[in-house]
């Protein structure tokens, strides 16, 4: 935001320290040790906390009227900030949707990515602009969609870097290590991905699925049930899950049921 023109004016943080090292990113940027001194200096004040803690954050603090507050959690809604709300301040929702593991990182991937955005109407002007502003892609979103919309972002997220490691894990079975299968897949995630934003969902998927390999799925099943068998539900679950976009590449009646059988069989034999 800094960089896109927005004078960034004050951070506070339960840990002071880390309140300073941001700080000294910011040109005009001060760090506060209390909460209560940051939101007096601001007229937009993000809680950029852990979901739990946003109504903890926000009555903790004295708040103006006509003063702005958004949070950045992608499942909350507007109701965390009940407490500001009620003092005047005017409440809002502004969440990037994007796995984060440094500053120097995020920065460079917020880019081309979506902002969930909440609030009223002048409210969701304002985010939307700075969305764009740095580069980010404004959605607005109703406060019973969140959960869906997060779950999306944590499937793609968390739970593929959960996969990525379950994945690279299956390379010590064959005499390498988890980092030896890192290595090898993060080029085809990679691939994968600028398929998917090339061609779309559902020509981007490849495999043994769309092709109707029978035999390689079979081999599949049999190699996790010998040598992996807990991964052997996830990979089950993944393959009927995704079943219905190989359906749409054309994958023939007949194949489609009797991938079912197999990967059903499975499932009743455990």
């Amino acid at each position: 935001m800094s960089r896109a023109g927005y004078s960034v004016v004050a951070v506070s943080s339960r840990t002071p320290a880390s309140a300073r090292q941001f700080a000294a990113r910011i040109e005009g940027c001060v760090a506060y040790t209390d909460f209560q001194e940051a939101a007096d200096t601001a007229d937009m004040v993000f809680i950029t906390t852990s979901d739990d803690a946003i109504p903890l954050v926000a009555a903790s603090v004295q708040w103006r009227a006509g003063q702005g507050v958004a949070h950045c959690s992608g499942a909350a809604s507007l109701d965390v900030l009940e407490t500001a709300t009620q003092q005047g301040a005017v409440p809002g929702a502004f969440h990037p949707l994007q796995a984060f593991s440094s500053v120097e990182n995020g920065v460079r991937s917020i880019p081309g990515i979506t902002f969930g955005i909440e609030g009223n109407d002048d409210m969701r002007e304002y985010l939307a602009k700075m969305a764009r502003d740095i580069g980010g892609n404004p959605v607005f979103l109703k406060p019973e969609d969140k959960a869906l919309y997060h779950l999306s972002g944590v499937m793609m997220g968390n739970l593929l870097t959960c996969l990525v490691g379950l994945s690279a894990e299956v390379w010590e079975h064959i005499g390498y290590t988890r980092d030896d299968g890192v290595k090898a897949l993060v080029p085809m995630m990679l691939g994968v991905a600028h398929n998917v934003a090339t061609s779309g969902i559902p020509a981007a998927v490849a495999g043994p699925y769309p092709r109707g390999d029978i035999g390689t799925a079979t081999k599949h099943m049999e190699a996790l049930a010998s040598q992996h068998p807990d991964l052997l539900p996830l990979y089950r679950e993944l393959a009927l899950a995704g079943l219905h976009l190989a359906v749409e590449q054309g994958l023939a009646e007949d194949a489609e049921n009797l991938f079912r059988q197999i990967l059903n069989d499975s499932r009743n034999s455990e």
